[in-house]
């Protein structure tokens, strides 16, 4: 595997995919994938689709009630049962978030192909909107694709610190102020990254970055 640090990129085959981890798959990762699918398909876009996965997932289970009502409220389909991260899967991904630093880093640890192409989801939103020059968003009018921002995506992520505030805490098991408080973080974060990987020129954007 780890030759692939050192090949020639190359993008996946077939349409774009982005795959939301998280650990159990059960709450902040599947959450994260309905409100992006939700989004995304209400927008022009290049056919990206979305999937998640657990590092420790629950498989088979559904999302639990919590998030669940969330994606509701977010006007997602709630449908789902849990599946555990594979090579494949992240094979096929052209971007991978996680809610954390450490998710980030268990992904490049087991999966070392994937380490370019993985970021956490405020990582990820936060270059978009901070590195515009370094990193071009994807763009419907110059052919400009999900792949070569994240590409560029990493080249650049050195130049965003990162702290705890980053992360995106596990809600699993806790009340139901900490799913809203952690739902409402998700729902703002994926809205604002549907926009900017939609390939929607920036000046369309509502956020205006």
């Amino acid at each position: 595997m780890f030759d692939d640090l050192f090949a020639p990129p190359a993008a996946p085959d077939g349409p774009p995919l982005v795959t939301f981890v998280c650990t159990g798959n059960i709450c902040r990762s599947p959450l994260a994938e309905k409100v992006f699918r939700a989004r995304i398909d209400s927008l022009p876009n290049e056919g990206i689709i979305a999937s998640s996965a657990g590092l420790q997932a629950v498989v088979g289970a559904r999302m639990d009630t919590l998030p669940e009502a969330i994606a509701v409220r977010y006007g997602a389909d709630p449908s789902h049962e849990a599946v555990q991260i594979s090579e494949q899967l992240l094979r096929s991904s052209t971007l991978v978030i996680t809610m954390t630093r450490e998710q980030r880093a268990e992904v490049a640890r087991e999966y070392p192909f994937a380490m370019k192409r993985t970021f956490t989801l405020s990582e990820f939103v936060r270059i978009l909107d901070e590195l515009a020059s370094e990193v071009p968003r994807p763009s419907v009018s110059s052919r400009r694709t999900l792949f070569q921002t994240m590409l560029d995506a990493s080249r650049f992520r050195g130049m965003i610190a990162l702290s705890d505030e980053d992360d995106i805490e596990d809600p699993f098991r806790r009340s139901a102020e900490t799913h809203e408080r952690v739902g409402s973080r998700i729902g703002e974060l994926v809205d604002r990254l549907a926009w900017q990987v939609s390939g929607i020129e920036a000046r369309t954007n509502r956020h205006g970055a």
